[in-house]
């Protein structure tokens, strides 16, 4: 056991619950200058001991508002005691001053010109760096913050907002991949989100592209950091260039980081911790020094892109987990379990998931390895099921030593698979939220499936789509009689009356472009020809857009006298209707002309369209339930899509499909009625590819 540093001061260890109780014991410790040591629970002995702590308190398991009086205040007294996940062995303690903890606040508030009218919807653990700080900022500010009881809810956050109760949301990048997926559930109420903050997860930028365009009034912002080191860099989403929303921003304040020759990051600045303890020893952290962490990045124009991790540890929900320890557990749990490897693998809702390779030997052990490596992921914090997938190799690439080659095994998996072809609607909804591994029988139900929070709140949005509320214990329900009971649901009952359409009150073009620079990229989209009707059909849209900025309403009235007859000349001379209470995102293509109904709720960015596609309602019987297509998504001459519905991502809708069911992202679909046939394998080209020349 390390020697125990600052072993003097007066130290509390304060049980990590997600409560306002525990932020208040927190806060108060703070302002007295007791040290505060979060403790998984009441008998956390390692981290009594590695700390030196004999005082604990358990705070009360309560929820809601938080708005009790603070100003951050530095110092160079130590504050807080945290801890990492331990991914090589024993966690790190990390050792943060209260000069740390408000360096965090003072550049976060800075960036986020936060002001006492925020009201935030804390989405994330506030016993975790990034909800603590959250808790901090709004505080400060003398905004209020609610917690909840059950943790990030979408129909929680939608409901508060209808209420006019919150006005900015902190949640990690797999929890807004979720919101995005969900946006069919929203209305105008996203209107009244000012203020966001992401956590340091990767996030794809097409999800900030989308999230930005879903929340036009948020002032969005998303840092880099580490425990060590908590928020290095912000990136302003809502106002950065597209080309940029790649990288995670720059330094602000007195912060610094640099790469070294092998392109590590390293980190300098006030808001570096003043020391870490590794269970051996403690090293203090010199504030002239730089931290090396373990992450690889680049550096352009000022901007860091983070391209990694230098080792091989899986970052599962902010989580990290180490494939090496996660091996030997198996080894020492199982016992002879034959060849098999555990790496890393992309995951589009958690940014990484856990990928096992099985060699021959090792795949009558399946089932129990796979057992094993949910109970080691669940010993470091993290319900993991759901993000696990395996696949059986000939060989384990290895080198000459034994090691596992994780890269060349990378190469070798092919990508997950989609749901399989006769799985479509809301099965395959609970496909893409359970993972490809579970079977959907009259046994297996989510609890036994071993899904996880993420998964959760996954399928309670697709259950809401299919079933028009919430199903009650749907956890224990075997998902074979989830699907069967979806199959009885009638349209009426699903979504009983989809959320309310954009009213045309406002100007919905793409932010962050004036309306002759949007007009200028449609041209070039629509192969940068005035002879293509598609560029004249989304001109008048996006005219029809521009003309709500006109204040007041009698000065827009010729405007609107305007718009009113090119949009009937348009309609008659291209055979298009797109009027301009949908919203339509950057880069769509109208390819060809004709027999083209566009009644849309929202179409994103990317977006091909062909001729006599019809996009609007499946019934008089709701007339809002009108369908949204995700970014990139391809859709053939002749396709029907229609209802209150999510096209995902990147799929390919073929010619003349009758569409009238959520699709998951990355799919294939032919047929009457639609069907997934495939995954699409690649990423589909940006229509305005060829033409930026112009």
């Amino acid at each position: 056991m390390a020697e125990v540093p600052f072993s003097g001061m007066d130290k509390q260890g304060v049980v990590a619950i997600n409560s306002p109780s525990f932020l208040r014991h927190l806060l108060s410790n703070l302002e007295r200058g007791v040290v505060s040591v979060p403790l998984r629970n009441a008998q956390d002995n390692e981290r009594l001991q590695r700390t030196g702590t004999t005082k604990v308190i358990t705070p009360e398991n309560d929820h809601g508002w938080l708005d009790v009086g603070f100003t951050s205040q530095g110092g160079e007294n130590l504050a807080q005691i945290s801890f990492t996940s331990g991914t090589e062995g024993a966690a790190k303690a990390v050792y943060l001053s209260a000069g740390n903890l408000h360096d965090v606040v003072t550049r976060l508030n800075e960036a986020m010109a936060l002001t006492d009218q925020v009201r935030e919807y804390i989405g994330v653990p506030v016993y975790h760096s990034f909800g603590y700080g959250r808790a901090r900022a709004v505080l400060d500010a003398g905004g209020r913050c609610f917690i909840p009881e059950a943790g990030f809810s979408l129909t929680e956050l939608r409901d508060m907002l209808r209420r006019d109760e919150i006005n900015a949301i902190s949640a990690v990048p797999s929890l807004w991949h979720v919101f995005l997926q969900s946006l069919d559930l929203f209305g105008d109420e996203l209107q009244r989100v000012r203020w966001v903050e992401i956590g340091s997860q990767y996030m794809a930028p097409e999800d900030k592209e989308a999230l930005r365009g879903a929340l036009p009034n948020a002032r969005i912002i998303q840092h880099y950091g580490l425990t060590e080191a908590s928020r290095t860099t912000f990136q302003r989403i809502d106002t950065a260039a597209s080309e940029t929303l790649a990288s995670v921003g720059s330094v602000t304040g007195a912060a610094e980081v640099r790469l070294d020759e092998t392109g590590r990051v390293l980190i300098k600045g006030p808001h570096v911790a003043m020391g870490v303890e590794d269970g051996t020893a403690y090293r203090a952290q010199n504030p002239d020094d730089w931290f090396r962490t373990s992450d690889q990045g680049r550096l352009e124009d000022g901007l860091l892109y983070y391209e990694g991790r230098s080792d091989d540890v899986i970052n599962l929900s902010g989580i990290k987990l180490s494939p090496d320890l996660a091996e030997a557990y198996v080894r020492q749990t199982v016992g002879e379990v034959g060849d098999f490897g555990i790496l890393r693998r992309h995951d589009g809702a958690r940014g990484e998931g856990i990928l096992v390779v099985l060699g021959p030997d090792a795949n009558a052990q399946k089932d129990a390895i796979l057992d094993a490596v949910d109970a080691y992921a669940q010993t470091q914090g993290v319900n993991a099921r759901s993000a696990i997938v395996t696949q059986a190799l000939d060989v384990l690439p290895r080198t000459a030593t034994g090691k596992l080659q994780r890269k060349a095994i990378s190469a070798l998996v092919p990508a997950a698979s989609a749901a399989p072809a006769e799985e479509t609607g809301f099965a395959a909804e609970v496909r893409a939220c359970i993972g490809p591994d579970v079977t959907l029988d009259a046994v297996t139900n989510f609890h036994t499936a071993g899904g996880d929070s993420l998964s959760h709140l996954q399928m309670s949005m697709a259950l809401e789509r299919a079933f028009g509320g919430p199903v009650e214990n749907w956890e224990e329900i075997p998902f074979a009689e989830l699907i069967a009971r979806a199959r009885t649901v009638t349209p009426s009952d699903a979504i009983t009356g989809a959320p309310p359409l954009p009213t045309g009150e406002r100007n919905m073009n793409p932010p962050g472009l004036s309306f002759w620079q949007l007009v200028r990229e449609d041209f070039r989209t629509n192969d940068a020809s005035f002879a293509h009707q598609g560029f004249w059909m989304l001109f008048v849209h996006r005219f029809g857009n521009w003309r709500m900025d006109v204040r007041p309403r009698l000065l827009r009235l010729p405007f609107t006298l305007i718009y009113r007859f090119l949009n009937k000349l348009t309609e008659l001379l291209f055979g298009m209707k797109l009027g301009y209470t949908v919203k339509v995102g950057r880069r769509v293509k109208l390819e060809h002309f004709g027999g083209m109904i566009l009644g849309a709720r929202e179409i994103k960015d990317d977006v091909t369209l062909r001729q006599n596609t019809t996009l609007g309602i499946r019934s008089t019987a709701d007339l809002n339930a009108k369908p949204t297509l995700g970014h990139r998504v391809d859709v053939g001459a002749g396709a029907v899509i229609v209802g209150n519905i999510h096209i995902g991502d990147n799929s390919i809708i073929g010619a003349n499909t009758v569409v009238f069911s959520n699709i998951p992202a990355n799919s294939v679909v032919m047929g009457v009625p639609a069907k997934i046939i495939g995954t699409n394998p690649q990423i589909n080209p940006s229509p305005l590819s060829g033409y930026d020349k112009v």
